[in-house]
């Protein structure tokens, strides 16, 4: 969550569909994309009031469409990049929970879910000990996180990140390697997912996702947890 990211917090969106334009989507499909997901992982959450921290939600993009998804969720969104914590109270200035990550206030909760989306590759791989270390010790029992990232194997995600101004600093992140900080903060029933297979003109395809969530072929992938 780099603080560089204050100079894209105006045109985020479009310079993501630039980005991503040959795949035929644009950003709030993905968004939608990744909250169904989340649903169809956690189904008992998706009428359950529950709090959700999404970690790095730059301009709050997940917030505009959680209440679809999870029309119960209590949200709180933390980002470490300023402008891009104004864009997002400025685009949702009604019953949003936005804060910066200098901010005590969002690490005086408790959450059931944390997610984090497209955040790991921006922050040096160096420190991703200590934060899993910090996000972990917020979680409610039962409580789990999940992490969504490009697999950085896949060619069309290599081509994609290349394009996109804002992934100039970005070092993916080896799916092995998040399973391991997983593993140490004594997370359960931890999983890597592959997703994102199709581009939109075989979007009919969508519903083998699942079936092919073993396949290390996908565009990006997740790994969740849940502390026991």
């Amino acid at each position: 969550m780099p603080e560089s990211f204050d100079s894209y917090s105006n045109n985020y969106n479009q310079l993501v569909n630039d980005a991503i334009r040959q795949t035929g989507y644009v950003a709030d499909n993905l968004v939608a994309a990744k909250l169904k997901k989340l649903r169809n992982l956690f189904p008992d959450l998706s009428e359950s009031s529950f709090r959700l921290l999404d970690f790095g939600c730059g301009i709050g993009n997940l917030f505009g469409k959680t209440h679809e998804f999870f029309p119960n969720a209590v949200y709180t969104g933390v980002d470490s990049s300023k402008d891009s914590i104004l864009k997002a109270r400025s685009l949702f200035p009604e019953n949003s929970d936005f804060q910066e990550y200098d901010s005590s206030v969002w690490e005086n909760q408790k959450y059931d879910l944390i997610f984090s989306a497209g955040v790991f590759h921006h922050i040096p791989h160096n420190k991703h000990e200590i934060i899993f270390d910090k996000i972990s010790s917020l979680l409610n029992e039962g409580g789990r996180i999940v992490v969504w990232e490009h697999n950085p194997i896949n060619p069309v995600t290599q081509k994609i990140v290349k394009d996109c101004p804002f992934d100039d600093d970005a070092v993916l992140v080896q799916p092995r390697k998040l399973k391991s900080h997983f593993n140490r903060i004594s997370l359960i029933n931890v999983e890597i997912i592959y997703t994102t297979f199709f581009p939109k003109f075989l979007s009919g395809l969508n519903f083998m996702d699942p079936y092919l969530s073993w396949l290390p072929l996908g565009g990006q992938y997740l790994i969740k947890g849940e502390k026991s």
